[in-house]
């Protein structure tokens, strides 16, 4: 990655959605902002608190690339999305932005020490495995 400020910004893309990512300086220029693995930023309603929650979707994953682990920057024409002049994000947005994009490596246990898993952990389904 080839860029200088791993600080997330964000924007509204053609279509009003507001998207987060980190801007790759070496191909962001007058015309084109170039964004490195942008994020959808979604709020839904929780509707058992009737409070609303944040999530953060990749607008690509990366477990349907090649190289699980390579940066995708996509290419936005400045003249089609809406920037913003200095919103600073919420320390919990910027960092759950970067948990997405960056997982923590996962942690193998022995197979002597192998745990049943209870009731309450949620399988995660793996795609193409």
């Amino acid at each position: 990655m080839s860029t200088t400020n791993k600080t997330p910004i964000t924007f509204l893309d053609v279509i009003g959605r507001t998207i987060i990512g980190v801007i790759n300086t070496d191909l962001t220029d007058d015309h084109t902002l170039a964004v490195i693995n942008p994020a959808l930023l979604h709020i839904v309603p929780n509707h058992g608190s009737g409070q609303i929650q944040l999530q953060i979707l990749p607008l690509f994953f990366r477990e349907f690339q090649a190289d699980k682990e390579a940066d995708i920057t996509w290419l936005y024409l400045r003249k089609n999305i809406v920037e913003n002049t200095g919103i600073d994000l919420d320390f919990r947005v910027s960092e759950q932005y970067k948990a997405i994009v960056n997982p923590p490596s996962p942690i193998i246990q022995p197979s002597s020490s192998i745990a049943t898993p209870s009731v309450n952990e949620q399988k995660t389904i793996r795609l193409f495995d």
